[in-house]
């Protein structure tokens, strides 16, 4: 699933070919897309901005596109030329198709889904409120300090460490590859409780979290399965240290484990 850096990615890629282009169509093929925004045209694209690991676009109209990617949600955007010649890519993009959002340029947005787990949602202010005010602090932003993250910690003693950095509503944009990049990268067992970290771990807790998402974003994110932001793959998944790999960066082999039904790699001589 994409977590933060590969939706900012795809976010800053799309507000390079659409950000303040005019709708004048929406095809919704698919009921994971909101039926209402194919009548919603014409609008504005007023913004695009990423909050965990959702995508929000903000229309001219008020309104508000609420966008999660889950497993194997894609945008695939085409030029007006791209349309008009590239009949073999036309038809790459228009497999899994959910939605098409037609642009006055004649360029071409479509929503694709292979497993259909995503969405777009279509909501107004309110609403959108609503669902973000669900979420935790940004890691990236100014006001995730280490004396907020220790004070989230002081009051969730006995959390699994590793569950609690996936759980969106404590800490938004992290999901099971970089928890376990970050645990390993701080020295810390996954099943450690949280209230047993030392202040020590939790300093470089805090810092690998920051410092290991803006790498990835540098990247384009990690293409292990299913994601693509819009011009192709990301390249983290070459950098990863623990998921997906058999031996840590030291040559100590892996041990693997399931902790909240999620695969999890980590070192016994790395991690305590």
């Amino acid at each position: 699933m994409p977590e933060l850096p590969e939706v900012e990615t795809i976010v800053e890629q799309l507000k390079k070919r659409i950000l303040g282009k005019n709708v004048v169509k929406v095809e919704v093929l698919d009921s994971i897309v909101d039926k209402p925004i194919s009548k919603l045209t014409p609008f504005r694209i007023k913004n695009i901005y990423r909050r965990a690991k959702t995508l929000v676009f903000e229309l001219d109209n008020g309104r508000y596109l609420f966008v999660h990617l889950r497993m194997t949600g894609h945008f695939h955007y085409l030029t007006a030329q791209q349309v008009a010649s590239d009949k073999e890519k036309l038809v790459k993009v228009h497999r899994f198709l959910a939605a098409k959002f037609y642009f006055e340029d004649d360029g071409l947005l479509t929503y694709n889904d292979i497993r259909r787990f995503g969405f777009v949602k279509l909501f107004d202010k309110k609403q959108l409120e609503k669902e973000l005010a669900k979420l935790g602090p940004e890691p990236l932003s100014e006001e995730f300090t280490l004396k907020m993250f220790i004070e989230m910690l002081s009051k969730k003693k006995n959390s699994v460490i590793k569950t609690l950095l996936m759980d969106q509503h404590f800490l938004a944009g992290l999901g099971n590859i970089y928890a376990q990049e970050v645990l390993y990268l701080a020295g810390i067992m996954p099943l450690r409780r949280t209230g047993t970290l030392s202040l020590e771990e939790i300093k470089e807790l805090h810092r690998h979290i920051k410092e290991l998402l803006e790498l990835a974003i540098k990247h384009k994110g990690s293409t292990v399965d299913n994601y693509a932001h819009v011009d192709g793959s990301g390249n983290f998944q070459n950098y990863l240290v623990v998921y997906g790999r058999d031996k840590c960066p030291k040559g100590h082999v892996l041990k693997k484990i399931e902790i909240g039904g999620r695969g999890t790699s980590y070192c016994s001589e790395c991690q305590k």
